[in-house]
């Protein structure tokens, strides 16, 4: 059925359901810029020239200054608001886990899961005789191994190499009020497999640091099982398609620097371009919206850190490390919209500073168009928590701070 047929009636009708992503996340291979950890979650997504704890998206060149060996794992919830039809309320789910060790007196290593996409929508359309049901749900994530190492006395480089896997499932159904017509449904289960290889660099000018991480996609292919139905008792067998060397996660150019402002005060930056380079790659991946041609997006964010104080005798609130920041997105792989907000974070150590609970919130507006030029606004906040724990299982090096 034409989509233009169903224009008229969508604004009084639409319904959003309680899954946990947002309404943009239907299209392309989700909504990217989910890969930061905690503590750079309260930064507002700042890891390229900064960070103390290190996620998907840190710069493998950070990995040169890890002294212990350390374990991290965070959780992710997010809860929403669409425009004036409701919440749209998550579950909390894994993030992402790390494992970082020192490697010599210059080197470090990290094995780590995180997530590069996520998805989690659905839509519907009412009108008087038909129902419209559009759902996405999946994921990709990264399996890497990275290493950092100091090249020359203020010069660190690094390298990640990452298995990208995950999987989406992609329905599309439409109900008749009128018994007389049968419902139909078309199913895409799609299995994603490639690799990526990140580069990075860091260059330390006493108060100024400066970063760059460039991360390229290949090998990628996925496999399709295709689903038609007409009726509840009437099923097409799937078709069995599978594509390789198409490119569907965008490659990223990250740049951001790091001023030291006072003895344990810091201001930072970082902008961040993911570009795809052919944007019908998306179509056949996720018909839902076939019309889009866009093939970029940009991720500019500014934060403040103010890190904690170590001592025995050290008052609670004073050992506390703060986090604050401000983000804004254009994103425009899968759905053109725009998303900006705050953040704030904290940090909370534990175990004779050993250990520590980082927690960042997120609260923002994504605002755009849905199908053709339907504008929606949906405001978000979401919370990563994550336990970061030193280990000794491995010869290290320094003291630790």
């Amino acid at each position: 059925m034409r989509r233009i047929h169903k224009i008229a009636f969508t604004i009084l009708f639409i319904l959003i359901s309680s899954l946990n992503a947002g309404i943009f996340e239907l299209y392309g291979t989700g909504a990217y810029g989910t890969d930061y950890s905690a503590s750079a979650f309260g930064r507002g997504g700042i890891s390229t020239a900064y960070t103390d704890t290190l996620s998907g998206s840190t710069n493998p060149a950070q990995l040169a200054h890890v002294q212990f060996t350390e374990l991290e794992a965070g959780l992710n919830t997010r809860f929403s608001y669409i425009s004036d039809f409701g919440y749209n309320e998550s579950s909390v789910r894994f993030d992402y886990a790390n494992l970082m060790i020192p490697v010599g007196r210059k080197g470090g290593l990290q094995l780590g899961i995180h997530p590069i996409s996520s998805a989690r929508a659905e839509y519907q359309i009412k009108t008087s005789y038909i129902t419209e049901i559009i759902e996405t749900i999946g994921d990709i994530y990264s399996l890497s191994l990275g290493f950092g190492y100091q090249i020359a006395s203020r010069i660190y480089g690094g390298i990640a190499f990452e298995l990208i896997t995950g999987g989406y499932t992609l329905s599309n159904e439409i109900l008749f009020s009128n018994d007389a017509y049968y419902s139909s449904e078309k199913y895409f289960s799609k299995g994603i497999d490639g690799r990526r290889l990140t580069l990075g660099t860091v260059v330390d000018l006493n108060n100024l640091t400066i970063g760059v991480r460039y991360a390229h996609p290949y090998r990628m292919k996925y496999k399709t099982l295709e689903y038609n139905s007409y009726s509840e008792y009437v099923y097409n067998e799937p078709v069995d398609t599978t594509l390789t060397h198409h490119i569907i996660i965008p490659r990223e150019l990250s740049a951001g620097m790091a001023m030291k402002i006072g003895r344990r005060h810091y201001l930072m930056s970082d902008y961040t371009l993911r570009y795809l380079q052919d944007a019908s790659l998306l179509k056949s991946f996720n018909p839902i919206n076939p019309d889009h041609t866009s093939s970029s997006s940009h991720h500019l964010a500014a934060g403040y850190e103010r890190r904690g104080a170590v001592g025995l005798f050290v008052p609670f609130f004073q050992s506390l490390t703060y986090r604050t920041g401000v983000f804004y997105d254009k994103q425009g792989l899968g759905t053109d919209f725009q998303r900006y907000g705050i953040s704030a974070g904290l940090g909370i150590p534990f175990n004779n500073f050993k250990s520590r609970i980082d927690v960042g919130l997120h609260y923002g507006l994504n605002s755009g168009d849905i199908f053709e030029n339907i504008e929606m606004n949906e405001s978000f906040f979401q919370i990563k928590i994550s336990v970061n724990s030193i280990e000794r299982w491995f010869n290290t090096r320094g003291k630790y701070r």
